[in-house]
């Protein structure tokens, strides 16, 4: 296991300092160190996969620089356009750094939802010509990889993915939440709507939190 502090500070001093994506449960305790350590215009959460590739391509446009783009493999599919009508070495030649959570690692249980994407990840990483690494468990050999892509988005102008397994991260506790001022939490606005369903009803949600919190209310 590596501490979230640990891969920051790696990145950090490759030059890697400005996140956009999805937050993803594999990549959670490093994403909550990011927010709690990045100022908050070079942490920003987008409202999908697509965006934040659409994102770190305005962000190195703009700087010349490399953005880090986080998220879980079941929204790689998200990606595949802009990845290959924008970034792509054929077309306007972006590097950009992901980060992806593999949800679904063949062998290993998981939610219905997860298993033929986390079957077919690595896969689609290689049609799409990205290379990748699978993020290691140890900072010293952490450091080799994170090298190694920095070198390669250098000399590739290119993407280049680094995939996370579950349970690759020390435990880290958000430190500083932010009050959205939002009048209703995701729940609460589940328990206000479904008394308002007929039996006959039929409700289609998301396969994450909300189709699970309105099962269980």
């Amino acid at each position: 296991m590596i501490h979230p502090k640990q891969l920051y500070d790696l990145l950090n001093n490759n030059g890697l300092n400005f996140y956009c994506g999805v937050p993803d449960s594999t990549l959670k305790d490093f994403c909550a160190y990011i927010t709690d350590n990045s100022p908050k215009e070079k942490n920003i959460t987008t409202a999908n996969e697509g965006n934040a590739i659409a994102l770190a391509t305005g962000y190195h446009f703009a700087t010349g620089k490399y953005g880090v783009m986080f998220m879980q493999n079941s929204g790689l599919g998200n990606t595949i356009n802009p990845l290959t009508s924008l970034t792509d070495p054929e077309v306007y030649s972006v590097p950009l750094l992901m980060i992806i959570g593999w949800r679904g690692y063949p062998g290993k249980k998981d939610e219905p939802q997860h298993i033929k994407k986390g079957m077919i990840t690595l896969g689609l990483l290689n049609t799409l010509g990205i290379p990748y690494a699978i993020l290691p468990e140890t900072k010293e050999e952490t450091e080799k990889v994170i090298q190694k892509a920095v070198q390669y988005m250098h000399k590739n102008n290119a993407p280049y993915a680094l995939v996370v397994k579950k349970g690759l991260f020390e435990k880290y506790q958000l430190q500083n939440k932010h009050d959205t001022h939002f009048a209703f939490s995701r729940e609460d606005a589940i328990k206000f709507i479904t008394p308002f369903l007929d039996e006959n009803d039929i409700v289609v949600s998301t396969t994450g939190k909300t189709s699970r919190e309105l099962f269980e209310f």
